[in-house]
């Protein structure tokens, strides 16, 4: 028995399977595919990572049995075509000995992608397109009883190939709005042949033919299990009905566990659930689980936010579910596993739930990443950290993240490693955004790297503004610049006015502001959006501009769903879309509409908030250059972006050295 998680490391028998933990890595769009939806050899080395990181079972992402399109969301397993890069994924989970299942569904009428209808038909089993309004309402075309027979073989054959590479077993997506999930509700199945029916049992034929397939192709030793999502709709399936649809799959001997999870992906409100953001609490739904659990005997998985071991110790303590499903702390901290058994949870990698560079990364067709783990989605090259050859005193000007990642790394590798920042804290801007309404999570981030940076040895010396001297006093070996970006003004007229200032100046305290604002977003992601809620908290007036088509179009899906939520409801906030500014002024600002180009103004206006990013500081870089120091920049001084994108420059410069 582990000393640390008893019930999370207590090992569980699934069908023929006896799972050395309670971790499953569930089933989750990593997108490391092809165009058509063949997995690439970086999804390989994604599954490679988490095995070895110790996850007790390994479900690989939404597969369609069937063609796809040319830009499909999903994995596709339609040919044999596609069974080497299936089997790279399998070799790689058993390297390590865990189990692997393939989840496959399909998504009907279900539209995600605009590109889909240009590349495969939109089924249904009846003539009733998606009921959500936030989504294009498409008529699919229905099928007939022998393209559903069609379908129904599409799985077995795509259950086989997957065997024949090795698989342990199959998921059933069974919700979401997809196909099962027409013909299993009214609403979506009018049908009177064989499929149809008045109840549920009449009506899971399609369902149950499905499962015989995959259970006739894996074998009496493989696992079949099902993940059902309650759609939390009326015109779909919701909890309840799941809690009959297993017992009645239970009674039958269908399946072989059950994993319980929720929300219509393509529907805003659901989809910002079925990925839930910092916005909701750790571990705040394992109610689904536990429904299921009250109903059958089998294994029941259950999943959200299991973002630390003791949450996930305490829903299984308390009879809440079997297993616990891990998708985006996995992401964050593939290793989060063997640490937890190992009682090192110090080292743990928390998943801070901004979903940024997860379901970001799959919101703009990149493979999944993470915030503050530049490896994830790199584990091909950075998987494997080599110590230094010769170790070398490197200087580091700027601990923000870029910063805190090229200390971390160096000195990982052996390098001695002085880190400077003028600041009585680490982390550079993330000070600030955890500031903003519903984003403390952001800490952890600084207190993960507080907490390993001492134990690297790592030089930290705050409060200490840096000069040339500073730097070949300490006579380096290398120097990295990371001292970050100041704010932008662009050059608007009016924009020096004393009454103008910078999102950064009103999050940091160091703006006088009046009671009416107007805040300006030039850049559509997360800042300007954020600094606008929490002054909104505050009971300021705010006219939130931006000449972009919708507020904040470059946030991830997720919380900029629950972001315009916050701002909509506040009786406080106007919102302006298609209006740029050209003057500032005394009580406002002179504005255009960037599609007609007519003049209007704003008026009434106390302060004036612009967000505009930033400009390098990178006043440090020539001096030392003319010095012959080897110097590199990175983060925001030398190109202002993200957290994301300065932890992996800072990560890459901690291997270079």
């Amino acid at each position: 028995m582990n000393e640390f998680f008893p019930n999370l490391f207590a090992p569980i028998r699934i069908g023929s399977y006896t799972v050395k933990n309670r971790i499953m890595n569930t089933g989750h769009a990593a997108h490391y595919q092809q165009g058509d939806g063949t997995p690439s050899q970086a999804y390989a080395d994604y599954v490679r990572e988490r095995a070895k990181g110790g996850a007790g079972i390994i479900v690989a992402g939404h597969t369609v049995p069937v063609y796809d399109g040319q830009l499909s969301l999903s994995l596709t397993n339609y040919s044999d075509s596609s069974s080497d890069a299936f089997k790279r994924m399998a070799d790689a989970s058993h390297d390590y000995d865990v189990p692997i299942l393939a989840q496959l569904g399909h998504r009907g009428r279900r539209l995600m992608d605009g590109g889909a209808y240009h590349g495969r038909a939109i089924v249904a089993p009846s003539a009733v397109p998606t009921p959500d309004y936030s989504v294009p309402m498409i008529m699919p075309h229905v099928l007939d009883t022998g393209e559903v027979e069609e379908i129904v073989a599409s799985f077995g054959a795509a259950a086989g190939r997957l065997r024949k590479v090795g698989y342990d077993g199959i998921e059933l997506a069974v919700g979401m709005d997809y196909l099962a999930a027409n013909f299993l509700h009214p609403n979506g199945n009018r049908r009177s042949d064989k499929y149809g029916g008045h109840t549920l049992l009449e009506r899971m034929t399609f369902l149950r033919e499905v499962l015989n397939v995959l259970r006739a192709e894996m074998g009496p030793d493989r696992i079949v299990g099902i993940r059902m999502y309650d759609d939390l709709a009326e015109f779909s399936l919701q909890l309840a009905d799941y809690v009959e649809l297993a017992k009645l799959l239970e009674a039958e001997g269908l399946v072989d566990y059950f994993n319980m999870w929720h929300a219509v992906t393509s529907i805003p409100r659901q989809g910002r659930m079925h990925w839930p953001s910092h916005y909701y609490e750790p571990g705040a739904f394992v109610h689904l689980p536990a429904a299921i659990k009250a109903a059958v005997a089998l294994p029941v998985v259950g999943a959200g936010r299991m973002d630390s071991p003791g949450i996930a110790e305490r829903t299984l303590a308390d009879g809440k579910a079997d297993i616990i499903g891990m998708a985006k702390t996995l992401i964050a901290d593939p290793h989060f596993p063997n640490k937890a058994k190992a009682g090192r949870v110090d080292d743990i990698r928390t998943c801070i739930g901004c979903t940024q560079a997860c379901v970001g990364h799959v919101d703009i067709g990149l493979g999944v990443g993470c915030i503050y783990n530049p490896v994830t989605g790199r584990e091909g090259i950075w998987s494997e950290l080599p110590p230094a050859a010769t170790p070398r005193k490197v200087v580091i000007v700027g601990g923000g993240p870029a910063g805190m990642e090229a200390a971390r790394i160096a000195a990982t590798r052996g390098h001695r490693v002085v880190l400077f920042d003028r600041g009585s804290r680490l982390g550079g801007q993330v000070n600030l955004v955890m500031k903003a309404p519903k984003r403390d999570s952001f800490e952890e981030i600084i207190l993960w790297f507080e907490r390993q940076l001492p134990k690297l040895g790592v030089d930290i010396r705050l409060r200490t503004e840096v000069t040339l001297d500073t730097i070949l006093g300490e006579e380096p070996d290398e120097v990295v610049v990371a001292t970050g970006s100041k704010p932008y003004l662009p050059e608007i007229e009016g924009a020096g006015l004393p009454h103008v200032f910078t999102t950064r100046d009103a999050m940091a305290n160091q703006a006088v502001l009046g009671k009416r604002l107007a805040i300006f977003d030039l850049v559509g992601r997360g800042e300007a959006v954020s600094v606008a809620d929490f002054l909104a908290e505050r009971g300021h007036e705010i006219t939130f501009i931006t000449g972009l088509e919708t507020i904040a179009p470059h946030m991830p899906s997720p919380t900029r769903h629950h972001q315009l939520e916050r701002l909509m409801n506040f009786p406080n906030v106007r919102l302006l879309t298609h209006t740029a500014p050209w003057e500032i002024t005394d009580d406002g600002a002179e504005v255009y509409n960037v599609v007609t180009w007519q003049p209007d103004s704003i008026k009434n206006v106390d302060s004036v908030i612009i967000g505009a990013g930033g400009a390098a500081d990178d006043a440090l870089a020539q001096p030392l250059r003319d010095k012959q120091v080897a110097v590199r920049l990175i983060g925001d001084c030398f190109q202002p972006r993200d957290i994301e994108l300065a932890i992996i420059d800072g990560h890459r410069a901690g291997r270079e050295i």
